[in-house]
């Protein structure tokens, strides 16, 4: 979710590039279902863009992310051991700061505002068919956990 694309839609529109930029695959914008009025939104407005990632752009990207992207964040301590939703899908976030690390929005980083760059959640699904199998998966990729994890 774009948070300032309930008032502004340019901030949508840097969010599909940079999500675009990132994963090499093009951004999809999504609608919100319900109203909302705690957040002032709207049924029916743009509000979020999504990406679905597979085959060889999902090495590419999970590649990038481990090798490159991961290492240069200072406080990220890696994914809740917790995470998972009892199928085999993993779900983590990164910060707005921690997606301008990309190496395809460092090139470009004049291209994208900086303030619109947005931060992302990542939710990674696995051919396992439980959490403990997916968090040992994605362990051996590269990608850390923390806390107590739960079987």
């Amino acid at each position: 979710m774009v948070n300032g694309a309930m008032e502004d839609s340019a901030h949508l529109h840097v969010a599909g590039m940079v999500v675009q930029a990132i994963t090499g695959v093009r951004a999809t914008s999504c609608k919100s279902k319900k109203s909302v009025a705690g957040f002032n939104l709207r049924e029916g407005k743009y509000i979020s863009v999504k990406a679905e990632v597979a085959g060889e752009a999902m090495y590419h990207f999970l590649s990038r992310l481990v090798d490159v992207v991961l290492p240069k964040i200072k406080d990220w301590k890696g994914a809740k051991g917790s995470s998972g939703d009892s199928s085999g899908n993993i779900a983590f976030g990164l910060t707005p700061e921690a997606v301008g690390l990309f190496p395809e929005v460092e090139v470009n980083y004049d291209m994208y505002p900086p303030k619109m760059i947005p931060g992302c959640h990542i939710t990674v699904h696995t051919s396992a068919t439980n959490d403990s199998d997916a968090r040992l998966l994605l362990n051996a990729i590269g990608i850390p956990f923390f806390g107590k994890r739960v079987d």
